[in-house]
Protein backbone atom coordinates (compact mmCIF):
# COMPACT_ATOMS: atom_id res chain seq x y z
CA UNK A 1 0.00 0.00 0.00
CA UNK A 2 2.01 2.81 -1.05
CA UNK A 3 0.55 6.38 -2.21
CA UNK A 4 2.50 9.47 -4.64
CA UNK A 5 5.00 11.17 -2.08
CA UNK A 6 2.64 14.50 -0.14
CA UNK A 7 2.76 17.06 2.28
CA UNK A 8 0.30 17.49 4.37
CA UNK A 9 -0.26 20.53 6.50
CA UNK A 10 -2.66 20.38 9.58
CA UNK A 11 -2.01 20.28 13.75
CA UNK A 12 -0.16 16.53 14.07
CA UNK A 13 -0.88 14.70 17.12
CA UNK A 14 1.70 11.90 17.11
CA UNK A 15 1.44 9.58 19.74
CA UNK A 16 5.83 10.61 19.76
CA UNK A 17 6.91 10.71 23.08
CA UNK A 18 9.94 12.59 21.55
CA UNK A 19 7.92 15.05 19.48
CA UNK A 20 3.96 14.74 20.83
CA UNK A 21 2.99 18.10 18.35
CA UNK A 22 3.80 18.81 14.85
CA UNK A 23 2.37 21.41 12.13
CA UNK A 24 2.94 19.33 9.34
CA UNK A 25 3.60 15.37 8.05
CA UNK A 26 5.47 14.25 4.80
CA UNK A 27 4.72 10.89 4.02
CA UNK A 28 6.58 9.12 0.39
CA UNK A 29 5.98 5.05 -0.53
CA UNK A 30 3.74 4.13 2.00
CA UNK A 31 5.81 5.94 5.19
CA UNK A 32 6.50 9.09 7.36
CA UNK A 33 9.46 10.68 5.88
CA UNK A 34 8.81 14.12 8.04
CA UNK A 35 7.21 15.34 11.09
CA UNK A 36 7.86 18.70 12.40
CA UNK A 37 7.26 22.50 11.55
CA UNK A 38 5.99 22.97 7.94
CA UNK A 39 9.60 24.47 7.12
CA UNK A 40 11.56 21.77 8.38
CA UNK A 41 9.04 18.95 6.64
CA UNK A 42 9.47 21.22 3.08
CA UNK A 43 13.28 20.75 4.01
CA UNK A 44 12.93 17.14 3.78
CA UNK A 45 10.93 16.63 0.77
CA UNK A 46 12.17 17.63 -2.55
CA UNK A 47 11.02 20.57 -4.37
CA UNK A 48 7.83 20.49 -5.77
CA UNK A 49 6.18 17.81 -3.15
CA UNK A 50 2.76 18.37 -3.15
CA UNK A 51 1.03 20.25 -0.34
CA UNK A 52 -1.48 19.87 1.01
CA UNK A 53 -3.14 22.15 3.72
CA UNK A 54 -6.11 19.88 5.56
CA UNK A 55 -9.21 21.10 7.51
CA UNK A 56 -8.80 19.11 10.82
CA UNK A 57 -6.58 17.31 12.95
CA UNK A 58 -4.10 14.54 11.91
CA UNK A 59 -3.80 11.16 14.77
CA UNK A 60 -2.08 7.90 14.02
CA UNK A 61 -4.57 5.24 12.40
CA UNK A 62 -5.90 3.64 16.11
CA UNK A 63 -5.66 -0.07 16.66
CA UNK A 64 -8.86 -2.14 17.65
CA UNK A 65 -6.84 -4.91 19.78
CA UNK A 66 -9.64 -7.06 19.87
CA UNK A 67 -12.04 -6.85 17.57
CA UNK A 68 -13.84 -9.56 15.52
CA UNK A 69 -13.67 -7.84 12.27
CA UNK A 70 -14.57 -11.20 10.07
CA UNK A 71 -17.51 -11.81 11.88
CA UNK A 72 -18.95 -8.24 11.77
CA UNK A 73 -18.80 -8.34 8.41
CA UNK A 74 -20.36 -11.53 7.82
CA UNK A 75 -23.64 -10.51 10.81
CA UNK A 76 -23.62 -6.99 8.61
CA UNK A 77 -23.69 -9.48 4.81
CA UNK A 78 -26.90 -11.12 7.07
CA UNK A 79 -28.65 -8.02 8.33
CA UNK A 80 -27.97 -5.37 5.78
CA UNK A 81 -26.98 -4.45 2.52
CA UNK A 82 -23.93 -4.09 1.44
CA UNK A 83 -24.00 -0.35 0.82
CA UNK A 84 -25.09 0.19 4.44
CA UNK A 85 -23.51 3.31 6.02
CA UNK A 86 -21.77 3.89 9.55
CA UNK A 87 -24.61 4.99 11.70
CA UNK A 88 -26.84 2.15 10.27
CA UNK A 89 -24.46 -0.13 11.02
CA UNK A 90 -23.77 0.74 14.62
CA UNK A 91 -27.35 0.90 15.50
CA UNK A 92 -27.75 -2.72 13.96
CA UNK A 93 -25.02 -4.66 15.68
CA UNK A 94 -26.43 -2.82 19.00
CA UNK A 95 -29.96 -3.92 18.62
CA UNK A 96 -29.19 -7.13 16.85
CA UNK A 97 -26.60 -8.01 19.77
CA UNK A 98 -28.22 -11.59 21.06
CA UNK A 99 -28.94 -12.83 17.05
CA UNK A 100 -27.00 -15.02 15.27
CA UNK A 101 -24.00 -13.89 13.57
CA UNK A 102 -24.76 -16.13 10.77
CA UNK A 103 -28.43 -16.92 10.70
CA UNK A 104 -28.43 -18.70 6.95
CA UNK A 105 -28.46 -22.29 6.80
CA UNK A 106 -25.37 -23.12 5.09
CA UNK A 107 -22.09 -21.84 6.41
CA UNK A 108 -20.36 -18.77 4.63
CA UNK A 109 -18.36 -19.30 1.75
CA UNK A 110 -15.03 -17.84 0.86
CA UNK A 111 -16.58 -15.92 -1.23
CA UNK A 112 -19.05 -14.42 1.25
CA UNK A 113 -16.15 -14.11 4.14
CA UNK A 114 -13.94 -12.11 1.88
CA UNK A 115 -17.17 -9.33 0.96
CA UNK A 116 -17.94 -9.84 4.58
CA UNK A 117 -13.87 -8.46 5.63
CA UNK A 118 -14.34 -5.75 2.85
CA UNK A 119 -17.98 -4.78 4.43
CA UNK A 120 -16.73 -4.75 7.68
CA UNK A 121 -13.31 -2.68 7.17
CA UNK A 122 -14.85 -0.32 4.91
CA UNK A 123 -16.92 0.92 7.77
CA UNK A 124 -14.43 0.67 10.39
CA UNK A 125 -12.35 2.64 8.32
CA UNK A 126 -14.55 5.69 9.21
CA UNK A 127 -13.97 5.26 12.87
CA UNK A 128 -9.94 5.91 11.99
CA UNK A 129 -9.00 2.71 12.14
CA UNK A 130 -6.11 1.58 10.44
CA UNK A 131 -5.24 -2.38 11.82
CA UNK A 132 -7.18 -4.57 14.27
CA UNK A 133 -6.46 -7.56 16.45
CA UNK A 134 -8.52 -10.77 15.79
CA UNK A 135 -9.06 -12.39 19.06
CA UNK A 136 -9.92 -15.49 18.02
CA UNK A 137 -9.51 -16.87 14.42
CA UNK A 138 -10.87 -20.00 13.46
CA UNK A 139 -8.72 -21.88 11.00
CA UNK A 140 -12.20 -20.57 8.41
CA UNK A 141 -11.65 -17.45 9.10
CA UNK A 142 -7.89 -17.58 9.06
CA UNK A 143 -8.52 -18.37 5.52
CA UNK A 144 -11.06 -15.67 5.08
CA UNK A 145 -8.41 -13.31 5.86
CA UNK A 146 -5.51 -14.93 3.91
CA UNK A 147 -7.65 -15.33 0.89
CA UNK A 148 -8.75 -11.35 1.13
CA UNK A 149 -4.99 -10.88 0.80
CA UNK A 150 -4.32 -12.48 -2.05
CA UNK A 151 -7.00 -10.73 -3.72
CA UNK A 152 -5.52 -7.52 -2.48
CA UNK A 153 -8.53 -6.33 -0.76
CA UNK A 154 -7.49 -6.44 2.51
CA UNK A 155 -6.89 -2.54 3.83
CA UNK A 156 -7.31 -3.42 7.33
CA UNK A 157 -3.66 -4.01 9.15
CA UNK A 158 -4.85 -7.49 10.64
CA UNK A 159 -3.23 -9.40 13.42
CA UNK A 160 -5.47 -13.05 13.94
CA UNK A 161 -5.23 -14.80 16.98
CA UNK A 162 -5.34 -18.39 16.30
CA UNK A 163 -8.15 -20.19 18.18
CA UNK A 164 -8.31 -24.15 18.75
CA UNK A 165 -10.87 -25.09 21.27
CA UNK A 166 -9.88 -27.85 23.51
CA UNK A 167 -12.92 -29.74 23.80
CA UNK A 168 -13.83 -29.31 19.96
CA UNK A 169 -13.88 -32.57 17.38
CA UNK A 170 -10.25 -30.98 15.88
CA UNK A 171 -8.43 -30.81 19.27
CA UNK A 172 -10.40 -32.25 22.10
CA UNK A 173 -7.53 -31.40 24.50
CA UNK A 174 -4.66 -29.55 25.18
CA UNK A 175 -2.45 -32.50 23.48
CA UNK A 176 -4.55 -32.07 20.50
CA UNK A 177 -3.80 -28.28 20.42
CA UNK A 178 0.05 -28.97 21.18
CA UNK A 179 0.27 -31.20 18.48
CA UNK A 180 -1.78 -28.81 15.94
CA UNK A 181 0.92 -26.13 16.77
CA UNK A 182 3.90 -28.29 16.99
CA UNK A 183 2.97 -29.15 13.31
CA UNK A 184 1.81 -25.89 11.69
CA UNK A 185 5.84 -24.58 10.58
CA UNK A 186 5.04 -21.34 11.70
CA UNK A 187 4.36 -19.27 15.11
CA UNK A 188 3.23 -15.99 16.51
CA UNK A 189 5.28 -13.19 14.42
CA UNK A 190 4.67 -14.88 10.76
CA UNK A 191 3.71 -13.06 8.34
CA UNK A 192 3.89 -9.25 7.59
CA UNK A 193 2.61 -5.61 8.16
CA UNK A 194 -0.78 -6.64 6.27
CA UNK A 195 -1.33 -9.65 7.71
CA UNK A 196 -0.02 -11.68 10.21
CA UNK A 197 -0.20 -14.26 13.04
CA UNK A 198 -0.37 -13.32 16.67
CA UNK A 199 -0.63 -15.44 19.82
CA UNK A 200 -2.62 -18.33 20.12
CA UNK A 201 -6.57 -17.47 22.22
CA UNK A 202 -7.12 -19.58 25.41
CA UNK A 203 -9.81 -19.46 27.95
CA UNK A 204 -9.12 -19.53 31.83
CA UNK A 205 -13.10 -18.62 32.83
CA UNK A 206 -16.39 -17.45 31.09
CA UNK A 207 -18.61 -14.55 30.96
CA UNK A 208 -18.82 -12.02 34.30
CA UNK A 209 -23.00 -11.61 33.67
CA UNK A 210 -23.39 -15.06 33.47
CA UNK A 211 -21.72 -15.51 36.58
CA UNK A 212 -18.70 -17.66 35.43
CA UNK A 213 -16.03 -15.11 35.62
CA UNK A 214 -13.26 -17.02 38.47
CA UNK A 215 -13.41 -15.22 41.51
CA UNK A 216 -11.03 -15.44 44.82
CA UNK A 217 -13.74 -14.25 46.63
CA UNK A 218 -17.24 -16.11 46.57
CA UNK A 219 -20.38 -14.50 44.10
CA UNK A 220 -22.84 -14.80 46.43
CA UNK A 221 -24.10 -16.96 49.79
CA UNK A 222 -23.42 -20.22 48.12
CA UNK A 223 -19.65 -20.29 47.76
CA UNK A 224 -19.54 -21.01 44.27
CA UNK A 225 -16.74 -18.97 43.09
CA UNK A 226 -17.01 -19.28 39.22
CA UNK A 227 -16.27 -21.42 36.14
CA UNK A 228 -12.81 -22.75 35.53
CA UNK A 229 -12.54 -23.78 31.61
CA UNK A 230 -8.84 -25.01 31.70
CA UNK A 231 -7.47 -26.86 35.03
CA UNK A 232 -4.42 -25.51 36.28
CA UNK A 233 -1.92 -28.21 35.20
CA UNK A 234 -3.46 -28.42 31.07
CA UNK A 235 -2.72 -24.26 31.06
CA UNK A 236 0.76 -24.73 32.77
CA UNK A 237 1.59 -27.29 30.23
CA UNK A 238 0.13 -24.78 27.18
CA UNK A 239 1.82 -21.87 28.23
CA UNK A 240 5.02 -24.03 28.82
CA UNK A 241 5.05 -25.72 25.36
CA UNK A 242 4.54 -22.25 23.36
CA UNK A 243 6.91 -20.58 25.36
CA UNK A 244 9.58 -22.71 24.15
CA UNK A 245 8.63 -23.04 20.40
CA UNK A 246 7.80 -18.88 19.54
CA UNK A 247 3.98 -19.04 20.36
CA UNK A 248 2.47 -16.36 22.15
CA UNK A 249 -0.48 -16.87 24.46
CA UNK A 250 -3.58 -14.70 24.68
CA UNK A 251 -5.70 -15.63 27.70
CA UNK A 252 -9.40 -14.70 28.50
CA UNK A 253 -9.49 -14.18 31.84
CA UNK A 254 -12.54 -11.86 33.67
CA UNK A 255 -12.24 -12.60 37.12
CA UNK A 256 -9.61 -11.89 39.76
CA UNK A 257 -8.47 -15.75 40.42
CA UNK A 258 -8.31 -16.51 36.77
CA UNK A 259 -5.84 -13.20 36.13
CA UNK A 260 -4.14 -14.72 39.11
CA UNK A 261 -3.40 -18.04 37.20
CA UNK A 262 -2.66 -16.64 34.38
CA UNK A 263 0.08 -14.12 36.11
CA UNK A 264 1.59 -16.81 37.97
CA UNK A 265 2.41 -19.27 34.31
CA UNK A 266 2.98 -16.23 32.43
CA UNK A 267 6.12 -15.23 35.10
CA UNK A 268 7.55 -18.68 34.64
CA UNK A 269 7.91 -18.37 30.85
CA UNK A 270 10.39 -15.62 31.19
CA UNK A 271 11.62 -13.49 28.35
CA UNK A 272 8.87 -15.49 25.78
CA UNK A 273 6.01 -13.32 27.63
CA UNK A 274 7.34 -10.03 26.26
CA UNK A 275 8.86 -11.28 23.15
CA UNK A 276 5.82 -12.57 22.00
CA UNK A 277 3.19 -10.54 23.22
CA UNK A 278 1.17 -12.57 25.92
CA UNK A 279 -1.90 -11.12 26.66
CA UNK A 280 -4.08 -11.17 29.56
CA UNK A 281 -7.66 -10.75 27.95
CA UNK A 282 -10.96 -8.55 29.59
CA UNK A 283 -8.97 -8.83 33.20
CA UNK A 284 -11.27 -6.18 34.85
CA UNK A 285 -13.41 -8.39 37.89
CA UNK A 286 -11.56 -8.25 41.09
CA UNK A 287 -7.73 -8.61 40.28
CA UNK A 288 -5.35 -8.21 43.33
CA UNK A 289 -3.15 -5.38 43.08
CA UNK A 290 -0.29 -8.33 43.58
CA UNK A 291 -1.50 -10.11 40.88
CA UNK A 292 -1.85 -6.58 38.17
CA UNK A 293 1.99 -6.19 39.49
CA UNK A 294 3.00 -9.60 38.94
CA UNK A 295 1.47 -9.30 35.62
CA UNK A 296 3.12 -6.53 34.66
CA UNK A 297 6.46 -7.53 35.59
CA UNK A 298 6.02 -10.50 33.78
CA UNK A 299 5.73 -8.37 30.54
CA UNK A 300 2.01 -9.35 30.15
CA UNK A 301 -0.21 -7.02 27.90
CA UNK A 302 -3.54 -5.87 29.43
CA UNK A 303 -5.77 -6.39 26.58
CA UNK A 304 -8.77 -4.31 28.20
CA UNK A 305 -12.45 -3.23 26.54
CA UNK A 306 -14.35 -0.02 27.91
CA UNK A 307 -17.10 -1.44 25.75
CA UNK A 308 -17.70 -4.64 28.01
CA UNK A 309 -18.08 -2.40 31.21
CA UNK A 310 -20.63 0.04 29.46
CA UNK A 311 -22.61 -2.54 28.41
CA UNK A 312 -22.39 -4.52 31.93
CA UNK A 313 -21.47 -1.82 34.45
CA UNK A 314 -25.25 -2.10 35.92
CA UNK A 315 -25.32 -5.88 35.85
CA UNK A 316 -22.22 -5.73 37.62
CA UNK A 317 -23.39 -3.70 40.64
CA UNK A 318 -26.62 -5.54 40.55
CA UNK A 319 -25.25 -9.07 41.09
CA UNK A 320 -21.77 -7.55 43.39
CA UNK A 321 -22.65 -4.30 44.34
CA UNK A 322 -19.90 -2.42 46.09
CA UNK A 323 -17.69 -5.23 44.85
CA UNK A 324 -18.44 -4.18 41.16
CA UNK A 325 -17.58 -0.16 41.56
CA UNK A 326 -13.56 -0.58 40.24
CA UNK A 327 -14.54 -3.29 37.31
CA UNK A 328 -11.93 -2.36 34.42
CA UNK A 329 -9.31 -1.18 36.68
CA UNK A 330 -7.45 0.61 33.80
CA UNK A 331 -5.63 2.99 36.11
CA UNK A 332 -4.46 0.42 38.04
CA UNK A 333 -2.98 -1.70 35.03
CA UNK A 334 -1.35 1.38 33.89
CA UNK A 335 -0.17 2.38 36.98
CA UNK A 336 1.46 -0.74 37.78
CA UNK A 337 3.40 -0.63 34.45
CA UNK A 338 1.75 -3.09 32.01
CA UNK A 339 1.41 -1.87 28.30
CA UNK A 340 -2.43 -1.23 28.06
CA UNK A 341 -3.96 -2.17 24.39
CA UNK A 342 -7.67 -0.72 24.26
CA UNK A 343 -10.02 -2.73 22.37
CA UNK A 344 -13.91 -3.29 22.12
CA UNK A 345 -14.98 -6.85 21.58
CA UNK A 346 -16.78 -5.87 18.56
CA UNK A 347 -19.06 -5.86 17.45
CA UNK A 348 -21.17 -7.72 19.68
CA UNK A 349 -20.17 -4.99 22.10
CA UNK A 350 -19.89 -1.10 21.01
CA UNK A 351 -16.73 -0.10 18.99
CA UNK A 352 -16.72 3.24 18.14
CA UNK A 353 -13.66 4.64 19.59
CA UNK A 354 -15.04 8.12 20.29
CA UNK A 355 -17.57 6.35 23.04
CA UNK A 356 -15.07 4.05 24.52
CA UNK A 357 -12.57 6.51 25.15
CA UNK A 358 -14.80 8.68 26.91
CA UNK A 359 -16.62 5.97 28.87
CA UNK A 360 -12.51 5.01 30.14
CA UNK A 361 -12.09 8.56 30.91
CA UNK A 362 -15.62 9.53 32.56
CA UNK A 363 -16.56 5.80 33.86
CA UNK A 364 -20.10 5.98 32.88
CA UNK A 365 -21.70 2.90 32.16
CA UNK A 366 -25.05 1.97 30.08
CA UNK A 367 -28.56 2.67 32.25
CA UNK A 368 -26.94 4.32 35.11
CA UNK A 369 -26.55 7.89 36.30
CA UNK A 370 -23.74 7.70 38.55
CA UNK A 371 -20.63 6.35 37.24
CA UNK A 372 -18.01 3.40 38.23
CA UNK A 373 -15.24 4.25 40.51
CA UNK A 374 -13.25 7.52 39.46
CA UNK A 375 -10.57 6.27 41.24
CA UNK A 376 -10.11 3.74 37.86
CA UNK A 377 -10.33 6.66 35.40
CA UNK A 378 -7.74 7.72 32.93
CA UNK A 379 -7.00 11.02 30.64
CA UNK A 380 -8.13 10.96 26.94
CA UNK A 381 -4.54 11.10 26.19
CA UNK A 382 -3.62 7.41 27.87
CA UNK A 383 -6.59 6.04 26.23
CA UNK A 384 -5.27 7.61 22.83
CA UNK A 385 -2.11 5.92 23.48
CA UNK A 386 -3.91 2.39 24.37
CA UNK A 387 -5.73 2.29 21.13
CA UNK A 388 -2.33 3.40 19.53
CA UNK A 389 0.49 2.96 21.01
CA UNK A 390 -0.32 0.15 23.00
CA UNK A 391 -2.27 -1.59 20.55
CA UNK A 392 0.81 -1.80 18.06
CA UNK A 393 2.89 -3.17 20.96
CA UNK A 394 0.13 -6.24 20.59
CA UNK A 395 0.18 -6.44 17.28
CA UNK A 396 4.06 -6.46 17.59
CA UNK A 397 4.03 -3.58 15.33
CA UNK A 398 5.61 -1.08 17.65
CA UNK A 399 8.72 -0.12 15.14
CA UNK A 400 6.27 0.23 12.47
CA UNK A 401 2.60 1.73 13.96
CA UNK A 402 0.97 3.27 16.74
CA UNK A 403 2.65 6.94 16.14
CA UNK A 404 3.46 8.91 13.59
CA UNK A 405 7.69 9.10 13.57
CA UNK A 406 10.08 9.18 10.23
CA UNK A 407 10.45 5.59 9.16
CA UNK A 408 7.09 4.45 10.48
CA UNK A 409 4.11 3.24 8.43
CA UNK A 410 1.77 6.19 7.13
CA UNK A 411 -1.18 5.03 8.72
CA UNK A 412 -3.33 8.13 9.38
CA UNK A 413 -6.50 9.28 10.32
CA UNK A 414 -8.14 13.24 9.97
CA UNK A 415 -9.84 14.10 12.90
CA UNK A 416 -12.53 17.01 12.96
CA UNK A 417 -11.14 18.50 16.18
CA UNK A 418 -8.38 17.51 18.67
CA UNK A 419 -9.55 14.48 21.10
CA UNK A 420 -7.58 15.97 23.61
CA UNK A 421 -8.54 19.56 23.59
CA UNK A 422 -11.89 19.35 23.50
CA UNK A 423 -14.47 18.81 26.17
CA UNK A 424 -15.02 15.16 27.60
CA UNK A 425 -18.77 15.08 26.00
CA UNK A 426 -17.88 16.61 22.98
CA UNK A 427 -15.09 14.33 22.01
CA UNK A 428 -18.37 11.81 20.88
CA UNK A 429 -19.16 14.45 18.51
CA UNK A 430 -15.51 14.51 16.71
CA UNK A 431 -16.01 12.75 13.29
CA UNK A 432 -13.13 10.78 10.78
CA UNK A 433 -12.69 13.05 7.61
CA UNK A 434 -10.08 10.65 5.82
CA UNK A 435 -8.35 7.65 6.82
CA UNK A 436 -4.91 6.70 5.43
CA UNK A 437 -3.42 2.95 5.21
CA UNK A 438 0.01 2.73 3.79
CA UNK A 439 -0.04 6.31 2.24
CA UNK A 440 -3.24 5.55 0.20
CA UNK A 441 -6.51 6.81 1.69
CA UNK A 442 -8.98 3.86 2.12
CA UNK A 443 -12.06 6.34 3.54
CA UNK A 444 -12.43 9.91 2.57
CA UNK A 445 -15.95 11.97 3.45
CA UNK A 446 -15.53 14.23 1.08
CA UNK A 447 -15.94 11.44 -1.47
CA UNK A 448 -18.82 10.09 -0.20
Amino acid sequence: MTGTPAIYIAPVVTMDPRRPRAAALAVAAGRVIAVGSVDDVREAMPAGTPEHALDGVLLPGLIDAHLHLQRGGLKALAHLPEDTGLAEFIETMDRTFHDEDWPREAPPTLDERVAGIRLAQRLFHQLGFTGIIDPAATIDEMRGYQETRRRGALTMRTVAMPYLEPGSAATPDVDAVIAHLDGVGVSTGFGDDELRIGPIKVYADGEALKGQALLEQPWDDSGYRGLQRISDEDFARLVSFCADHGWGVGTHAVGGAAIALVAREYAKAGAAVAQRRFQIIHAYLEPSAETIAAAAEAGAIASLQPSIIWHNGAGLRAKLGERAERANPVRSWLDAGAVVAFGSDGPFFAFDPRQLIWQAVTRRVRGEDEPLSLTEAITVEEALSAYTVGAAYASLAENSRGMLRPGMLADWALWSGDPTAVPIDELRTLIVRRTVVGGRTVYDEAAG
